[in-house]
């Protein structure tokens, strides 16, 4: 399916620097798209009005916990902590050049004043435009803004749960024109209001209720509206036969899918991984199991050196603060991207392709391999008109030993190096490398 799409639609090749992103919608921003793919690492704030431990999130509505029960949490919800400078603070101290921040969950409970329902922040205590503060204080700190829209909607439909997994799709409240009318109202609402950088939808599997066809005519007025926006997931896009998620360029599939809690190995279209400190549960559960330390720096590192994004939640406690326990662990990754920022803002993801030894991301005249193995050499094949120069481990600036065979170059990994989170070795090139296709390592 995916050849034939490639004869169909415009394939747009970039310039040296992420080129190897061959398969995008020519409607793209593509300026926007760079700045996008460049940042790497976003931090994404789950709110969650209706969520307790006890009751669960928009998923357990109608399965756990009834409706009325959902709402009643929601119009209690008083995040009176909430504190926007804090929140990108953090953001910016962990390394992240992106925020996305949920607006609307499957439930339908929106955290702005929407003028096209009263199922909003407005019917809580707590009157503060959290997503008027973020914006705000992400562009001081000059992060790109995005924002997570539901166009499933159990309000709004008035249906009893969020429907899922082959479960019968009941008709939306008022047929699916109202239904449509509703979600394109919204989204123009979100965008005149707050002027996000990237809009990121979910709840868009809803059969016939909400088709690829809505999924273009939504990129189309989001374009219309506000051409420098990015949006992810307008509509299901999978493949019947394979079942995964396929990039359609022509406005079905926004201007790049989003994976959740896996990898890629280098797709040809540009993408993102998210996940949760927490994953599964996105929002704060203070007794959720947490990704260890390793986890999340191999799955970040896995991510960059496939050409993706990573976009990592942390879950507001109902205070609206954010729990220590998630932001440490965050940390503990952001520690590695810090300490080798070198091989991760503005690289692309290649030339090596991937495997237990690791995997690699390069920029002007390096190419970096993220050492995930513990081995004690990495042999490489020549590159076809460059030279290495030398190499390098980035954090500590220790020189190794590089020697040249007829076959390629071997490079001594030095035992103290062992227990390090994914050494990073720096290749030094005789000259700015052009990706042109991935390689194998031997």
């Amino acid at each position: 399916m995916k050849k034939s799409l490639l004869t169909v639609f415009a394939i747009f090749i970039t310039a040296a620097g992420f080129c190897q992103t061959t398969l995008t919608n020519p409607r793209t921003d593509k300026k926007l798209l760079k700045n996008f793919q460049d940042a790497r690492l976003g931090l994404f704030v789950h709110w969650m009005a209706c969520f307790t431990p006890a009751t669960g999130d928009s998923w357990e509505i109608g399965r756990k916990t009834s409706k009325a029960t959902a709402d009643s949490i929601s119009f209690a919800w008083n995040p009176e902590k909430f504190d926007a400078k804090a929140i990108v603070d953090f953001a910016v101290k962990a390394g992240c050049k992106y925020i996305t921040v949920i607006a609307k969950h499957h439930d339908g409970f929106c955290i702005w004043d929407s003028k096209y329902t009263d199922f909003d922040v407005t019917k809580t205590a707590f009157k503060k435009d959290i997503l008027a503060e973020l914006g705000a204080e992400a562009r001081r700190r000059g992060l790109l803004y995005g924002i997570y829209y539901s166009i499933g909607d159990i309000h709004e439909c008035e249906w009893t749960k969020i429907p899922y997994g082959g479960e019968i799709m009941p008709e939306p409240k008022g047929g699916k024109s109202h239904f449509v009318s509703f979600v394109h109202s919204q989204v123009k609402e979100l965008i005149k209001k707050y002027n996000p950088d990237m809009l990121w939808f979910d709840g868009f599997w809803l059969g016939p209720y909400w088709t690829q066809q809505d999924g273009r005519d939504l990129y189309a007025d989001i374009r219309q509206t506000k051409s420098a926006t990015l949006s992810r997931g307008l509509s299901s896009t999978r493949d019947a036969e394979d079942k995964h998620d396929i990039f359609i360029p022509d406005g079905a599939s926004g201007d790049y899918l989003c994976m959740e809690a896996k990898t890629s190995e280098g797709p040809d279209y540009p993408w993102e991984a998210c996940t949760s400190v927490s994953y599964p549960v996105y929002a704060y559960d203070p007794n959720a199991q947490l990704l260890s330390k390793k986890e999340l720096i191999t799955m970040f590192s896995k991510v960059i050196c496939g050409n993706g994004n990573l976009l990592l939640n942390i879950g507001p406690d109902r205070d609206g603060s954010l729990p220590s326990k998630l932001t440490n662990r965050f940390m503990e990754m952001s520690e590695w991207i810090l300490k080798n920022k070198e091989a991760v803002y503005n690289t692309a993801g290649g030339p090596f392709k991937q495997g237990d030894w690791g995997g690699s991301t390069y920029k002007a005249n390096k190419i970096f391999l993220h050492l995930r193995g513990n081995q004690q050499q990495v042999s490489i094949n020549k590159l076809k008109g460059y030279k290495v120069l030398s190499a390098t481990e980035i954090t500590s600036g220790k020189k190794l030993n590089i020697t040249e065979s007829g076959k390629g170059y071997n490079i001594e990994i030095p035992k103290n190096f062992e227990g390090v989170d994914i050494p990073v070795i720096a290749l030094t090139l005789n000259k700015q490398f052009v990706f042109t296709h991935w390689l194998s390592i031997q």
